[in-house]
């Protein structure tokens, strides 16, 4: 008949087994979970060691022989509670806490601990008057606590309690879909904890220390954690590899496009993120934000440009996307990265505008009046209305060149530019054609306010003098207006055409005037 002894042996022998299998377990994913599975690993190796010891000292009958396994126990008991403390902090977020002078402490009160442990059967010094209890179903050890064995269930209560808080923070802050993970893990703290206070105080049966035990429990019980939800292969990857080391705005998916988790560089930039949005679904979370909803859809490989308005200034991020794969290749989340580039998006910006502005002026070049009046003519095409040109040339500019010389003239042309930009509507486009000669584009513009518009300018040029370098003297222009008040079959280049006609016309009689091409397009035109 098999006796209560070896039931207990059997089952603390299978609880070290069990232990030790989820250590290389743990070991293996090293490389992806990286902390929080090497700190787990050798936790698991502690409870197996202690697990292993006291189903030895369980089965033996004599005090040396009792005390040898005892001291054998120790040497897992001051590894595993430090390394818990490190697994919970890695896996509640808090890695920043764990440095090398923590280490360090927690380190070198094992070692004392470890070392007073060892003295059992010469100075006892954590042992005090150890002996061996004969009254019950078989012998088991005893001693008395003194102040260096209080100290150590004072430090191992510690770290289990300080990781309970820490999995009882997550459980009430956390979002719905990973409260399960934080209770297991609270569980699986608080388990060997009870199991020690029972024993220390002699509540257990037969004087039997259930902390081994428990130990093993919360280790099956943390490994249900990171395999069944997979916590290791997710959540340390990205904070360890590229969370809090990066500047950049990162998002971390899993399969279901469920936020699992964000950085507070992307808190920054999207500052309506809360920590209560893990386990949500991306779509609810981020609708404002239709751009990168559409890259994490499609799983598109190219870059987006996302665009915030946070203050009165407006914001540019280049968001991209990678899947996020474990050690196996298989496919366990996404990773969203955004890339703040206001500054490189302003400055293109300031190239593009500079690439078609005119350098003497200020006002645009021949190369965006291209593109301007392609556009105007599409949308004439589609959307019917009135389009005007207004084509002006200084009068006599070889004359002031030659007798002023090419600064005064160069005066002249942006004192002429000064002049239209102050006078024409945001809607008109100034542009320097070339030489002395400018065009203006006028959108829904007719004929008659085209030519009244063309008067005002005419007029404010002659009456306002060029001043350079102690030359004073007066300009004019010619203006020449074409438009096109409905469709018809004429070209942007014939419209042009016309308004130098016009041009030309108002040269020959005169100077200082305005004329008005005589072939006002009335038919169906097309655009080239």
């Amino acid at each position: 008949m098999i006796s209560g002894r070896h039931i207990i042996f059997i089952v603390l022998i299978s609880a070290a087994i069990t232990a030790l299998i989820l250590s290389l377990i743990a070991w293996k994913r090293r490389t992806t979970a990286r902390l929080p599975s090497i700190y787990f690993a050798i936790c698991m190796v502690g409870v197996f060691i202690y697990n292993f010891g006291y189903a030895m000292e369980i089965s033996k009958s004599t005090l040396p022989e009792i005390m040898f396994w005892v001291r054998f126990q120790h040497w897992g008991i001051w590894v595993l509670a430090p390394t818990w403390l490190l697994f919970s902090l890695c896996l509640t977020g808090n890695e920043k806490l764990i440095t090398p002078f923590r280490i360090a402490v927690l380190s070198i009160i094992s070692i004392i601990l470890l070392l007073t442990a060892q003295t059992l059967g010469g100075h006892n010094l954590y042992h005090l008057n150890p002996c061996l209890n004969t009254t019950g179903v078989f012998p088991t050890f005893n001693y008395d606590r003194g102040l260096v064995a209080w100290l150590g269930i004072v430090y191992i209560s510690l770290c289990l309690l300080i990781s309970a808080f820490l999995f009882s923070n997550m459980l009430f802050r956390a979002a719905p879909a990973f409260r399960k993970q934080a209770a297991i893990f609270l569980v699986g703290s608080l388990v060997p904890w009870i199991g020690m206070l029972l024993y220390s105080f002699g509540l257990t049966p037969y004087n039997l220390d259930m902390s081994p035990l428990g130990l093993s429990m919360s280790g099956v019980i943390a490994s249900l954690g990171f395999l069944k939800f997979r916590l290791l292969d997710i959540v340390p990857l990205a904070r360890d590899v590229v969370f809090e080391s990066m500047s950049d705005g990162v998002l971390v998916l899993d399969t279901h496009n469920r936020i699992i988790d964000f950085n507070l560089g992307l808190q920054a930039m999207l500052p309506n993120l809360r920590k209560a949005y893990v386990g949500t679904s991306v779509f609810e979370t981020l609708a404002s934000y239709p751009v990168l909803l559409r890259l994490i859809k499609e799983n598109s490989s190219e870059a987006v440009e996302l665009q915030t308005n946070l203050t009165e200034e407006t914001n540019y991020y280049l968001g991209n996307l990678v899947a996020l794969h474990d050690r196996r290749k298989k496919k366990v989340g996404k990773v969203v990265t955004l890339h703040e580039y206001t500054q490189v998006k302003q400055l293109l910006g300031q190239l593009e505008e500079l690439a078609v502005r005119d350098s003497l002026t200020g006002v645009y070049n021949r190369r965006h009046f291209n593109r301007s009046i392609d556009d105007e003519f599409y949308r004439l095409q589609r959307y019917g209305g009135t389009l005007s040109l207004i084509v002006l040339d200084i009068d006599h500019f070889k004359r002031i060149n030659d007798t002023y010389g090419h600064m005064v003239g160069d005066a002249a042309l942006r004192l002429l530019a000064e002049i239209c930009s102050e006078i024409l509507r945001k809607s008109d486009t100034l542009v320097r054609f070339g030489g002395d000669e400018f065009i203006i584009l006028l959108p829904q513009t007719n004929s008659t306010a085209a030519v009244n518009l063309a008067q005002r300018l005419r007029t404010a040029i002659e009456q306002q003098r060029v001043e350079y370098d102690n030359h004073s003297f007066l300009v004019t222009a010619s203006f020449g207006v074409a438009s096109v008040d409905s469709p018809g079959n004429i070209s942007r280049d014939e419209l042009i055409r016309r308004a130098d006609n016009a041009v030309y016309e108002a040269k020959e009689t005169g100077r200082n005037r305005v004329c008005v091409s005589n072939s006002l397009a009335s038919a169906a035109f097309t655009q080239e």
